[in-house]
């Protein structure tokens, strides 16, 4: 080898090597490899004011169902008074009063009356909608821009459901996945959690954390998201990663989520996470500005059914 004239001898090369080497910032060895992103799908959200989600993406889980296992007090429509466009590429995601906590009904909203006698304890109407055999997705990243509702009793929700959920694999063998809940009376808490067949800590307890953002998350838009991939999953707000799960975490539950996954986005009222509902509370909304897909560095994909 030589250098600028000089024959270095194998001693010499070695030696050369080394300081070469420590002269290297040791930040520089620890940067972990760039995150290259590809957009694989997205809802913008676009459309008129007063237009439902794309039917092509979405549909609808409609009712109560017994509180959905929650002890929940809403009942979920596909009416545009609780889920619309609101025509400058947001989806508005409305929980209307319609009974107070004597079950009394409020308003003069034209249905209210079936409503109430379907669900006697329902106090509100909302929406839910999914993208149940519709549109599925295996590893990547995941994220959503929302601004969340505000309210004592509000429980927005952007979750996942295991595809085999389909085809009758129950839940929590199915897996859950639960990007984002927020509990209206800890306004500046988010939740990240996963959910599983024998966890430890109980299925309905899940394994998660809370982030806290210092100030009300329903004063001004956020992105949650997860980066997903084969045995671990990161959760995120405002890319401040403050969770991440993996096989060990959960032990000895079984790890279920390197599957197909559907999306679900939700905003209930009540119920067992969220507790009592405030009684002077008539109205809250929460607003989406889009959800998207992407690969990781190749990593990830969408399934459309």
């Amino acid at each position: 080898m030589k250098l600028k004239g000089y024959v270095l001898s194998g001693t010499a090369i070695a030696l050369s090597f080394l300081l070469a080497t420590s002269l290297v910032p040791a930040d520089a060895a620890a940067k972990p490899a760039p995150k290259l992103l590809k957009l694989l799908w997205s809802d913008e959200f676009a459309g008129k004011k007063g237009a439902l989600p794309s039917s092509k993406t979405w549909n609808y889980d409609i009712g109560n169902s017994y509180g959905w296992g929650n002890s929940e007090l809403e009942y979920y429509t596909q009416k545009p008074a609780n889920i619309s466009l609101d025509g400058k590429g947001k989806l508005v995601v409305t929980a209307n009063r319609i009974s107070d906590t004597s079950g009394f009904q409020v308003g003069t909203v034209p249905g209210t009356e079936q409503i109430l006698n379907m669900c006697p304890e329902c106090q509100f109407t909302s929406a839910k909608i999914k993208t149940a055999n519709k549109l599925g997705i295996q590893y990547g990243r995941i994220e959503i821009r929302m601004k969340n509702p505000a309210g004592v009793g509000t429980w927005p929700a952007f979750w996942m459901l295991g595809d085999d959920l389909l085809d009758g694999n129950p839940w929590p063998e199915c897996g859950e996945i639960d990007i984002m809940e927020a509990r209206g009376y800890m306004g500046e808490a988010a939740f990240g959690t996963i959910h599983g067949p024998n966890f430890a800590n109980g299925n309905f307890g899940g394994y998660g954390s809370t982030y806290n953002n210092g100030a009300q998350l329903s004063d001004a838009f956020h992105t949650y998201a997860i980066e997903w991939k084969k045995n671990q999953i990161d959760f995120y707000v405002d890319d401040s990663l403050y969770l991440s799960a993996t096989p060990k975490d959960i032990a000895p539950g079984r790890w279920v989520f390197n599957q197909e996954f559907f999306l679900i986005l939700n905003l209930a009222m009540g119920g067992e996470f969220a507790g009592d509902l405030d009684p002077a509370l008539m109205q809250s909304q929460m607003s989406i500005d889009y959800i998207r897909v992407y690969s990781i560095n190749g990593i990830g994909k969408v399934i459309k059914h």
